[in-house]
């Protein structure tokens, strides 16, 4: 054999991991482009691999799936948001930021996936509480907190009414039409951001003694 050269078998520890991340990128690509009717073989074919070496791998796309999902959570960090000024433009920067993420074609495709099929809810809910918690609810307690301390907000129970934020600002927003005179959320998102910023500032100013 010469030298440089391999003989068949099984393929070494650093091209199982380049196959593995290859079908793992091509899985996300497909999910995104197809949604919930993804098939393994688009997947496969997207990868550059053989169907029978896919499978070998991953048994069905819901195992395929749900490794590519979990992979995305795992890597979410703190919402970033620009942290100057008043609470009230840090809240409004912060709303914005989390609109931006759940925006994103892709966060948009694996929304659709979790409302469509239950078992990645089912298999997913402590991770996507996890990142729930890491992504947007501690940076929103820290903004919260800061608030409260220096007088600029009322906030009796930073938690509680940090839900009561967070529940707000990922409501399904309704968009008004021609034949309501009701004020309701405006559809943009930086008008909504704007909106919800200052509904919350009202509710959080410290009463006037």
């Amino acid at each position: 054999m010469a030298a440089g050269t391999r003989g068949k078998g099984r393929p070494k520890l650093t091209e199982t991991a380049a196959i593995d991340r290859a079908i793992r990128d091509a899985a996300l690509h497909v999910l995104l482009e197809h949604g919930e009717a993804a098939t393994m073989n688009a997947v496969a074919l997207s990868a550059g691999i053989s169907r029978k070496s896919l499978y070998a791998r991953y048994p069905n796309k819901e195992e395929l799936f749900l490794a590519v999902i979990g992979e995305l959570l795992q890597r979410a960090n703190s919402l970033e948001y620009d942290t100057g000024g008043s609470a009230e433009d840090k809240l409004r920067h912060y709303i914005e930021a989390a609109f931006n993420v759940i925006s994103r074609p892709q966060s948009q495709a694996l929304q659709r996936l979790l409302t469509k099929d239950p078992v990645y809810i089912a298999a997913l809910r402590s991770e996507m509480l996890a990142v729930t918690q890491k992504l947007f609810l501690e940076p929103l307690l820290a903004l919260l907190e800061a608030a409260k301390q220096s007088g600029e907000w009322s906030v009796d129970d930073v938690g509680a009414t940090a839900r009561a934020v967070f529940g707000m600002i990922f409501a399904e927003p309704m968009v008004a039409d021609h034949d309501q005179k009701t004020l309701l959320m405006p559809a943009k998102q930086e008008d909504r951001a704007a909106f919800l910023t200052s509904l919350i500032t009202r509710g959080l100013a410290p009463r006037q003694s």
